[in-house]
């Protein structure tokens, strides 16, 4: 059962079947699929995993929490994950979807507009995938216990960022991932920022940043202060 295989882990999923046990839900996995980066996804394969989760949102359910990537091409879609949340939002226009994405995430208006609260790691390598699946997972489920659902407040800026440089040991991803880590510790309930897949030849790759929170002017000045903080720096 995927339950057995992913309970326990390091990964975003783990943080979901956790947090959702402890609020006593009822949890449906319909399917898990992995890839290492590589050509553009077939049709086929992405038609049948998005199929199979969509047929789980038809079924009905009060919330979707999804581990992604963040980016993937396909043969037919340049922005694979917002493609797929496209299709859940379709399946189901009112439900609470929290994403997990990786830092390399090429993150697209689509998905912000078809995703309820987005979470992304803060370290590269990625020791965190956990604790991302909790920021994307907590807002959601408060949701389901009462709590208004909070904005989203996002950008971009056209850098191309080298994968040698993303390390979050150095400089300047180094500061750039400690402010998020900050503007959460002073009450954000979730700041990333994304370095982009520049590998990728889409239109959408870019780095790029959300902020999650109740107030949406704090938001939107959490959000621009990161990316700003990053073109400042766009030589390092």
């Amino acid at each position: 059962r995927l339950l057995d295989a992913y309970r326990g882990t390091a990964s975003a999923i783990a943080a979901f079947i956790d947090l959702a046990e402890r609020l006593g839900a009822t949890i449906d996995t319909p399917i898990a699929a992995s890839a290492a980066p590589s050509a553009p996804c077939d049709d086929t394969v992405f038609d049948y995993v998005s199929g199979r989760i969509c047929e789980a949102v038809a079924r009905g359910c009060d919330a979707v929490l999804l581990d992604l990537h963040g980016a993937m091409v396909t043969a037919s879609h340049d922005d694979g994950e917002g493609e797929l949340l496209r299709r859940i939002r379709a399946t189901a226009p009112g439900i609470m979807i929290g994403v997990a994405l990786d830092m390399h995430t090429n993150l697209s208006a689509t998905m912000v507009e078809n995703a309820s609260v987005i979470a992304g790691y803060q370290t590269y390598p990625h020791v965190d995938m956990y604790e991302t699946g909790a920021r994307a997972a907590r807002p959601i489920l408060a949701s389901l216990q009462g709590c208004p659902l909070p904005t989203m407040a996002w950008g971009s800026r056209p850098m191309l960022t080298h994968v040698m440089r993303q390390g979050t040991d150095d400089e300047p991803n180094r500061s750039l991932q400690a402010r998020a880590r900050d503007l959460e510790a002073e009450g954000v309930l979730g700041a990333t920022v994304f370095t982009g897949f520049p590998h990728a030849d889409i239109p959408i790759v870019s780095l790029s940043a959300v902020v999650v929170d109740h107030d949406p002017a704090r938001a939107r000045a959490a959000c621009d202060e990161l990316l700003d903080m990053a073109w400042t720096r766009r030589e390092g």
